[in-house]
């Protein structure tokens, strides 16, 4: 297994998997982020977005960002914004090798805070994997939207 950071190239391949990712399908209209704000965080040098590769192909990805990067705050926080893994790649400790790289890059930049969302409505594996890896449960929200 091979963790590096995802490239413009690989953007193809990342947007069919993030769309395909029924967790990340927040409302019946927004199925998926924006295909122009994907590839931007793909290249965005304040975020991280990691690739999981298996026999060079890519089997999962993490994508977080530091949103207070411009905000002289003492305390910097950052964002996961997706993790996921493809179906037969699941429960091999795919997810955790990408987390642990994220988190490790995100220190090193001196982000002292994560935090994320996760769909209550799906299996429940996203919520016992950020359990696991030390996220406290908050309050629930409804996602709305409208253009």
């Amino acid at each position: 297994m091979n963790i590096r950071p995802a490239t413009k190239e690989d953007f193809p391949v990342l947007y069919e998997l993030g769309k395909s990712t029924i967790e990340f399908q927040v409302s019946k209209r927004e199925v998926f982020m924006d295909a122009e704000e994907f590839a931007f965080g793909i290249e965005d040098p304040h975020s991280v977005f990691l690739v999981a590769e298996e026999n060079k192909n890519i089997v999962g990805f993490i994508y977080a960002s530091q949103l207070d990067h411009d905000k002289p705050l003492k305390k910097q926080s950052a964002c996961l914004i997706y993790l996921t893994v493809i179906p037969e790649f699941r429960m091999q400790g795919v997810a955790q090798k990408l987390y642990q790289e994220c988190e490790d890059i995100l220190r090193n930049r001196g982000i002292a805070g994560i935090y994320g969302f996760a769909n209550i409505e799906s299996d429940g594996a996203i919520l016992k994997f950020m359990e696991k890896q030390g996220f406290s449960k908050g309050h629930k929200y409804v996602w709305m939207d409208k253009e």
